[in-house]
């Protein structure tokens, strides 16, 4: 008997009547057919001691038990307690995490998710602040206000938790990757491509790809799946119409396989198309499907081979990455714990992509672009000289958004690091600002009290060096402050969270901005001569910037950037040429080019 049927007995146990399969799922947060499973399982172990389930048609399902058979079902329930020990915690704080994230809109409370798993509140306080730990590696937050608790972050960081989480615990509960699929179905836009194939065809290509997930217990997340989708479906189309991949190496390539279980699942995919459509697909089709399930980041053990290969050419391409973007960036972030081992296995399958030419589509390109654009071509670059270095083709946009977003993870975190420097100003300066700073303290972790002042004192103090003011009356000063109540209701809290987000982007954007004062960018006029090698005019060797307009990275040791304008009339392309002798000064040299240009 696992944890949830020894809740589900225990609920049985108290209740009073008959109530039907629907409350218990609901209470239980799964659906009904998986309650009748449990059920089932609960009295395989009841009815040997003469205690049944009655099922009556209309009303529900009841427990039958004597006073003297309770006894006997309590110890049933503390042999399941001592036989599940520590795996029913964790299957508990899994299950509380999953659904903070499924449902991060919404507030929960402590007496709820008490009342739910049949625990005390300090056990669901212990829950919560081990589930708050481990929310940091996602850079992400566990809010806990009177409304109650919920967990707060940017969308992406809790797509990434929460599919890690489904990945792991979908093997033991299958619900939750039903819960996914479902959710994922609502926010599919099915308009985009059921201009291929009708509406009900599309949905057999989703529900197959559910099946799949289901038989591999992991889920394809996100921008995979719409594109796996997508492939299928217009794979299908063309085969209908009489058209065939006609690349004798795809055969071969299939040939080589690294992963059974992937390689089986193409082929599953592939029969169940034939049948449903009364078509054949050839096997480089079967090829093409395996290369995309090799590049879109599942992992499993499957007879203890890696499903990417033995190829360790990923390895080299993080580690110096890593190393490039932290001289760009003058953040040593080798030091990052977790980082490498996160960005190894991205950079595995983004390296299986690029050596099958798959693309895959980042829907939040323009978002970076728009918030991080100078971030964005630093780390284009670095990508391009990783690319250039290792011999791989340059990877589009869609890749860079994605590496980027470790990086800006990263940031964060280091970010929440830094401590904001706070003044509490009062009426008295004692007292309510005691109260004050204490809550300042318990609700921020990077505020730091540097003084507690009345408001007649204010002038003693140096302000240029603090970061932050914040204060309970109102008084006159050149810098600007934030009013609050001595008690720092949710409105107070926000509004301080808003405000040292701002402080920590601005001192963000100060990064390089004194020192690119030394660096100009001269501009060769069209009636000059372009005296450089051809090389330097091939695609390959060009880096795209905006519309016609390319940088071209040469290391002469010599520091500078010179901007060739073409000519009005010709369609020619505006190369911008960057010699660095340091990635720092690169780094620079980007930097002032996007904030001159974009």
């Amino acid at each position: 008997m696992n944890k949830r049927q020894a809740d589900l007995l225990k609920k049985l146990i108290v209740q009073d009547g008959y109530q039907p399969l629907k409350y218990f799922s609901d209470a239980f947060n799964i659906s009904v057919k998986t309650i009748s499973k449990d059920l089932d399982e609960v009295e395989n172990i009841i009815n040997p001691i003469g205690v049944y389930i009655e099922r009556k048609q209309g009303s529900g399902i009841m427990l039958y038990y004597t006073p003297s058979q309770l006894e006997r079902l309590n110890i049933i329930l503390n042999d399941a307690k001592a036989f599940d020990g520590n795996k029913d915690l964790e299957h508990r704080r899994t299950e509380i995490l999953l659904n903070l994230l499924i449902n991060t809109n919404e507030y929960t409370t402590i007496q709820k998710l008490s009342d739910k798993y049949m625990v005390s509140r300090t056990s669901i306080n212990n829950d919560l602040n081990e589930i708050r730990k481990s929310l940091d590696k996602y850079n992400l937050e566990l809010s806990r206000t009177l409304k109650g608790t919920r967990i707060l972050g940017s969308e992406i960081n809790i797509r990434k938790a929460w599919v890690f989480t489904i990945q792991e615990y979908g093997k033991i509960n299958p619900d939750y990757i039903t819960e996914y699929q479902n959710i994922r179905h609502k926010e599919l836009n099915i308009n985009e491509i059921s201009g291929i194939l009708n509406v009900k065809s599309i949905s057999f290509f989703e529900n197959l790809l559910n099946e799949l997930e289901n038989k591999l217990k992991l889920v394809v997340y996100e921008p995979y799946y719409t594109n796996l989708l997508s492939h299928l479906v217009i794979m299908t189309k063309r085969i209908i119409d009489g058209n065939y991949i006609d690349d004798k190496t795809g055969n071969k390539d299939s040939m080589l396989s690294i992963s059974n279980e992937l390689y089986n699942s193409a082929v599953y995919l592939i029969k169940e198309i034939e049948k449903k459509f009364d078509i054949k697909i050839n096997k480089e089709e079967v090829a093409y499907i395996y290369k995309y399930l090799i590049s879109i980041g599942l992992s499993f053990d499957d007879n203890k081979k890696d499903i990417r290969g033995s190829d360790p050419s990923y390895i080299h391409f993080t580690k110096d990455l890593i190393d490039i973007i932290s001289q760009m960036s003058e953040v040593n972030y080798n030091l990052r714990i977790g980082l490498y081992n996160n960005l190894s296995l991205h950079i595995r399958s983004m390296l299986n992509r690029i050596r099958y030419n798959i693309q895959i589509k980042n829907p939040l390109l323009k978002d970076f672009l728009k918030e991080f654009k100078e971030d964005f071509f630093v780390v284009k670059i670095a990508c391009f000289l990783i690319c250039k270095k290792y011999g791989f083709n340059m990877i589009n946009d869609d890749e860079v958004a994605y590496i980027l977003s470790y990086f800006i993870s990263e940031d964060e975190k280091i970010a929440e690091a830094v401590k904001i420097k706070t003044v509490v100003i009062c009426h008295s300066g004692y007292g309510t600002s005691q109260l004050l700073a204490t809550r300042l303290k318990n609700a921020f972790n990077n505020i730091e009290i540097s003084g507690i002042v009345s408001s007649n004192s204010i002038n003693k103090i140096d302000l240029s060096k603090v970061d932050l003011i914040v204060s309970t009356v109102d008084f006159d000063i050149n810098q600007s402050y934030l009013m609050v109540s001595a008690f720092l209701n949710e409105i107070d809290r926000e509004n301080i969270k808003n405000y040292i987000e701002s402080i920590l982007r601005n001192k963000r954007k100060s990064f390089l901005k004194d020192d690119m004062k030394e660096i100009s960018i001269e501009t060769i006029g069209e009636k000059n001569d372009i005296k450089r090698p051809k090389k330097f005019f091939i695609e390959e060797n060009l880096i795209h910037i905006e519309d016609n307009t390319y940088v071209c990275l040469t290391g002469d040791r010599k520091n500078s950037i010179r901007e060739y304008l073409p000519e009005k009339n010709r369609a020619e392309k505006h190369i911008i040429f960057i010699n660095y002798s340091d990635y720092i000064y690169l780094s620079k040299a980007v930097r002032l080019l996007i904030r001159k240009r974009l």
